[in-house]
């Protein structure tokens, strides 16, 4: 009987899914911008822009993003047959990406743009607008922005990038628009669009019917990223619209990145098998599609949703990674053995923020938390600018492959500030990590202002017709307490709302003249506020011992995940024209296997650093001291564990 169900629905979704007046949405962005980071947060990013791969990537691999103007005089035509996209392949396996250099060079220039802008860096600021005026330059006058000649531009009869290509474009764009709110950029991308939805017609054309379909004809599917911020900036549903349509047409024509279709989704027995990146931010489709319409529209979609969410929980680790390395091949995630990668955390992060700012559950807020300050963090190198493409939570060594002994022609684990050998993609997306986490860290609802996310930042924005100001100083997640100061051109009565961690035992709430209201999820505080009101949040919590899927236990403390780290001198690789960047690898560490004993629980200890002067941010940082069974002793030992983002090689995950 549930075959016969589940075959029917496949069957009738596409003629259910039209489309009327969009289904209201529980959070509302603020502009790019309006949210920037302070504190380590920020002294982190200035490092990343200044001394790191988000300022200097287009140094590192010239040929990938300076020599190639993909986007120009160098797109792409029929008479093209080979190209150096900085991946390893030959023959037609080569040919099929020829749009790669245009992923590498927008999602560089994404994440350098959105640097610049949150942390008013005057010389990437001014690289900022040269890059937006020289791509802005390119536009046809029809309104074309891509990388395809007239020759095969919307005539694809199999593999392309054409959406993806303007999808990491026109996301650039409009970060760089909110920031700025020139109204040529907007109209630009506007334009641009339009363009796209008249090649393909609604309900007319099969944008993702091709021969030999591979990742950048499944990547085009996050056009729907840039056609649901329209839709939220100008308030046309027609964005939406073409937004659902394109996720219908998907599913009716997958290519081999199948996991989102709803037919897939809706059988209980499919498991995700796809490139991770792929099924993650497809995940935003997905709900952007949800959300297109009300009524039979909503209803079809709401179960696909809940069932991907169901499916995607098989995937992920303690520190909130999801597999993808770089297929997750119907795999449960283990700590040891099932890896991610950088450009799956990214999309796995975006894709929680849209489910947090849509459906208003501060869920997804815990969840983006948990991704970036244990996945996120703990797959950058800590005091080298470079990061690893695949990542496991335990971390045994980083030479390649993922175990030495491996005789696979694996690269990816290592550290690397561009990966050139595998492909310039994930250090790209990393640069885009901490600003797409930045722009979520405050958000409005139909009462005033919710601070979903914690750690240092400033909030400038309007509210009532009234500028306001909120500076959080914290040094959050190594610390619990915050203060919020608040700054504001008259008094104006305002709801602020505060969430609650789900880590946290309790929140104790100072905030002089306000009325506090404690929910299950947040603190709500209304009050008129003038200059110079404070609130004080004070988060409560001790060290928690937790099961993975495996059975295993491992250690967190608030937002972190706890780890024993090992040393093993590094070996350095290839060295870049830039001095400082290099490539690094770490042989097999000794003496890795520990295990819980009955006394670990009574043991668990936190332990304080003072802040060190010169360090970085994740060099002065809690710990938590633990009683554990060496097994190569036998005997049990006295341990310190660290927060797993400030680590190389590790362990996360122990065995009774």
């Amino acid at each position: 009987m549930r075959r016969i169900l589940l075959l029917v629905c496949s069957v009738c979704l596409p003629t259910v899914l039209t489309w009327a007046q969009p289904r209201p949405q529980a959070l509302q962005w603020l502009y790019f911008a309006e949210v920037k980071p302070r504190g380590w947060l920020l002294q982190q990013m200035q490092h990343d822009l200044q001394d790191g791969f988000v300022g200097h990537l287009d140094e590192l691999v010239p040929d990938l993003i300076v020599k190639d103007d993909i986007y120009g005089k160098h797109r792409l035509t029929k008479e093209v047959k080979r190209k150096d996209v900085g991946a390893i392949g030959s023959g037609e396996w080569d040919v099929q990406y020829l749009w790669w250099n245009s992923e590498t060079q927008s999602n560089w220039r994404d994440g350098m743009v959105r640097h610049a802008l949150l942390t008013d860096n005057t010389a990437y600021l001014q690289k900022a607008r040269t890059e937006v005026n020289r791509l802005l330059a390119t536009q046809d006058k029809d309104g074309y922005l891509g990388v395809y000649a007239p020759d095969l531009r919307y005539r694809f009869t199999g593999e392309n990038g054409e959406l993806w290509a303007q999808t990491t474009l026109f996301r650039m764009l409009l970060g760089y628009y909110e920031a700025t709110r020139e109204p040529r950029v907007l109209k630009a991308i506007e334009r641009a669009v339009a363009v796209t939805m008249r090649a393909y017609p609604l309900r007319k054309a099969t944008p993702f019917k091709a021969e030999k379909p591979f990742a950048g004809l499944a990547h085009g599917l996050a056009f729907t990223d840039v056609l649901d911020r329209l839709y939220q900036l100008t308030g046309r549903a027609e964005y939406l619209e073409y937004a659902a349509w394109l996720y219908q047409d998907y599913c009716e024509h997958p290519p081999m990145e199948e996991d989102i279709a709803w037919q897939n989704l809706l059988n209980p027995m499919y498991a995700f098998k796809g490139h991770g990146v792929h099924t993650y931010e497809h995940l935003r489709s997905l709900l952007t599609a949800y959300y297109a319409g009300q009524g039979k529209a909503a209803v079809a979609l709401q179960a696909p949703l809940a069932a991907y969410e169901q499916k995607l929980q098989a995937t992920l680790s303690p520190s909130g990674g999801p597999i993808g390395d770089e297929w997750i091949v119907k795999r449960t995630a283990n700590a040891s053995t099932t890896g991610y990668e950088y450009c799956s955390i990214h999309e796995l992060l975006d894709s929680y923020s849209q489910l947090l700012q849509k459906t208003g559950d501060l869920q997804y807020a815990d969840r983006m938390e948990w991704l970036l300050y244990n996945a996120g963090q703990g797959a950058r190198h800590p005091q080298e600018p470079s990061i690893a493409y695949l990542k496991t939570d335990n971390s045994f060594s980083m030479t390649g492959p993922l175990t030495p002994s491996a005789s696979d022609p694996q690269t990816r684990f290592k550290y690397s500030p561009a990966h050139q050998d595998a492909a310039v993609c994930c250090v790209p997306n990393a640069g885009r990590l901490y600003p797409y986490f930045v722009k979520a860290m405050w958000m409005r609802n139909n009462q005033g202002l919710l601070c979903t996310l914690y750690g240092p930042n400033v909030l400038e924005t309007q509210v009532r017709n009234t500028k306001l100001k909120i500076e959080q100083a914290t040094r959050y997640p190594f610390d619990f307490t915050s203060q919020f100061t608040i700054t504001i051109q008259q008094p104006t009565a305002l709801e602020l709302a505060f969430r609650k961690p789900r880590w946290a035992s309790g929140v104790k709430v100072v905030a002089k003249g306000a009325k506090v209201q404690q929910l299950a999820d947040r603190v709500i505080l209304t009050k008129t506020w003038r200059t110079g009101d404070k609130v004080q949040l004070r988060f409560t919590t001790t060290p928690k011992m937790q099961q993975d899927g495996q059975g295993d236990t491992y250690f967190s403390l608030g937002p972190l995940v706890m780890a024993l780290p090992f040393t093993t001198e590094p070996k350095p690789g290839k060295a870049f024209p830039v001095p400082g960047f290099r490539d690094v690898y770490y042989p097999k560490a000794t003496n890795t296997n520990w295990k819980i004993t009955p006394a670990t629980a009574a043991s668990l200890r936190v332990q304080t650093a003072p802040v060190a002067a010169g360090g970085t941010p994740w060099s002065s940082t809690p710990t938590v001291t633990a009683m554990l069974q060496n097994e190569g002793s036998q005997q049990e030992e006295k341990v310190t564990l660290v927060p797993m983002g400030g680590t190389i090689l590790r362990r996360v995950t122990f065995s009774k």
